[in-house]
């Protein structure tokens, strides 16, 4: 019941994004503004959820798939924060807000390697303990996240519209095309959350936790 309740909000908000973009101040659009600071809190959440099962099941299959979710969500943390960009003083300050880059890092060179690195032990724990039965096994029948992952696959689309990614089918956007990319981004995130939730408290993943000595 209540993963229905957040289903419909996370629709509703959806479908609100377009009329709200052009109502909601341009400054929350901005990077390092309240949409992106939002999202980066619904990653925050995503990350800390799936390292209170590690810490509560430790050496169980949900433990150890939890522990494999946990690098993906701290990517997506760094990504949004420009990989540290947001926390140094803006190169320029523009109409579209305050700009910040990456490249000014000294540690730019070693971000790529180092999330793929991050990613191929998360691959190779996945491997080692075949978490892919694991998986199947937690999303078996009513348990795949179905509506969660149009949610995530239409948001993205909005995103890519609004920055001229990908060919829009309408011809709709509105004129404060950042806000409408951080507001749907928003609801990708907060989609991606719930649909990690259903999954780890599926009842084959429950049934097989076991609690840490």
């Amino acid at each position: 019941m209540v993963v229905r309740i957040f289903h419909g909000l996370l629709l509703l908000l959806l479908l609100a994004c377009r009329p709200l973009a052009d109502r909601l101040p341009a400054q929350w659009g901005w990077e390092n503004g309240v949409l992106e600071n939002l999202q980066v809190l619904i990653l925050l959440a995503g990350g800390a959820f799936a390292l209170a099962i590690c810490k509560r099941d430790w050496k169980s299959q949900r433990a150890l798939l939890a522990l494999v979710v946990l690098p993906l969500w701290a990517v997506l943390v760094a990504r949004e924060l420009s990989w540290g960009a947001v926390f140094l003083t803006p190169l320029d300050i523009t109409a579209a807000g305050p700009q910040f880059s990456s490249r000014t890092l000294w540690y730019k060179p070693a971000i790529y390697p180092l999330v793929g690195l991050l990613l191929a032990v998360a691959g190779l724990v996945a491997a080692r303990h075949r978490l892919d039965r694991t998986l199947r096994s937690a999303l078996a029948k009513k348990h795949v996240p179905w509506f969660e992952s149009f949610l995530i696959v239409a948001a993205a689309y909005v995103s890519g519209c609004a920055e001229g990614h990908v060919r829009c089918l309408i011809d709709a956007m509105p004129s404060q095309q950042e806000v409408l990319e951080e507001l749907v981004e928003v609801v990708a995130y907060a989609a991606l959350w719930l649909a990690q939730y259903r999954v780890f408290l599926s009842p084959a993943l429950r049934e097989n936790a076991t609690p840490r000595p």
